[in-house]
């Protein structure tokens, strides 16, 4: 028991015996940015981490400077709750280009990336659609989905589908899914709605 309460009260110290090593971040080595193999999405810079007074970094702990603070993490938002904070949102300029690319997910499968808010994504591809031989049958715009009707020129299997618009770390993934939104349809059919939507956003 005395060892037991003796460990105990080691804990109840805290880590103020041991010491601080929080600065040392200050030693780490500048690393080149990430390149992206070729054929894969990234669109602009989103650090979330940032190193603070990284120009000083190398100087040492400053005056008065006892540990590092990390900053606070980010905020997780919702898809729901972010495009119903953007009803209110002005509308999308439409005199600026939209940074809109054309590419590929991991798996080969065609997609469009948006680099642009939610709201504004949304409106683009609306616009899009309506310029295309794409007829929209629906939409639900809580869950990013247009429901779509495809001529048989784009020789999908089905005469319908999805376009699902979704959140990422490099902006809006705009991808093609089956009439129930349980998969994405087949490459090359999926490529053909993609180049129609593309050719319209630029």
């Amino acid at each position: 028991m005395k060892k037991a309460a003796i460990t105990l009260a080691l804990l109840a110290a805290g880590c103020s015996w041991l010491p601080d090593k929080s600065l040392e971040y200050r030693d780490a080595q500048v690393l080149k940015p990430i390149e992206v193999p070729e054929g894969g999405v990234f669109i602009g810079e989103s650090p979330i981490y940032q190193v603070p007074d990284q120009e000083d970094r190398l100087t040492g702990p400053r005056e008065g400077e006892k540990k590092f603070e990390p900053p606070e993490p980010p905020q997780l938002v919702s898809l729901a709750s972010q495009t119903g904070g953007d009803k209110d949102a002005p509308p999308a300029p439409k005199d600026q280009p939209t940074h809109a690319l054309l590419s590929k997910d991991g798996n080969g499968y065609p997609i469009i990336m948006l680099s642009t808010r939610y709201a504004w994504a949304w409106e683009y591809v609306g616009d899009a659609l309506k310029k295309t031989d794409l007829k929209i049958s629906d939409r639900d715009r809580e869950v990013g989905i247009y429901f779509l009707k495809v001529p048989e020129r784009y020789k999908l299997k089905d005469s319908e589908a999805q376009l699902k618009l979704s959140h990422t770390t490099n902006g809006i993934q705009v991808a093609v899914l089956n009439r129930k939104g349980t998969a994405l349809v087949d490459k090359t059919p999926g490529q053909a709605i993609l180049d129609s939507i593309y050719q319209e956003l630029q």
